[in-house]
């Protein structure tokens, strides 16, 4: 077992994924690069997401193990932090915690990229995605990839 946070997990993840993506882009295996640059995204998110704000993988108020990052909501119950694409009301949550604000308006240029970003594309044809498609992913991919290195050498969000 290793003896590596739940933090740095992810954040190997996103590197390793993002990497991927880069070399299937240049390959034109646009599906494939669509797949790791979703993933890439969403590791560097939960990385974030547990390092700035009250985010948990502890356990669940229920008891039950946390298998994705989780944050207690003001009107009851939890928010889950699953796979993307995550909505503004799931991010609005956030805004509660003392850096979370800070996250959202770093954030807020990029996740709209993965709108119509599905893990379940994996199993598709996937003739929708493009190059363009794969560029524009790719864009927002390294802008919250280079925020999530960033703020694991400077230990903040600015």
């Amino acid at each position: 077992m290793s003896n590596r946070s739940v933090e740095d997990h992810f954040a190997s993840a996103a590197e390793r994924h993002f990497r991927d993506a880069e070399y299937l882009q240049d390959d034109g295996r646009w599906p494939n690069a669509d797949h790791h640059l979703g993933f890439a995204a969403e590791c560097a998110l939960k990385s974030l997401l547990l390092l700035f704000t009250e985010a948990s993988l502890d356990p669940k108020p229920n008891g039950k193990p946390a298998k994705m990052p989780w944050i207690r909501k003001e009107t009851g119950g939890t928010q889950e932090y699953g796979h993307l694409p995550w909505t503004e009301t799931d991010l609005a949550v956030l805004a509660h915690g003392p850096l979370g604000n800070q996250l959202l308006v770093a954030l807020e240029d990029h996740l709209d990229a993965f709108g119509n970003w599905s893990e379940q594309d994996r199993y598709l044809h996937c003739e929708h995605i493009t190059e363009e498609t794969v560029a524009a992913l790719y864009e927002a991919t390294r802008a919250i990839v280079g925020l999530h290195e960033s703020a694991l050498i400077n230990g903040s969000l600015s």
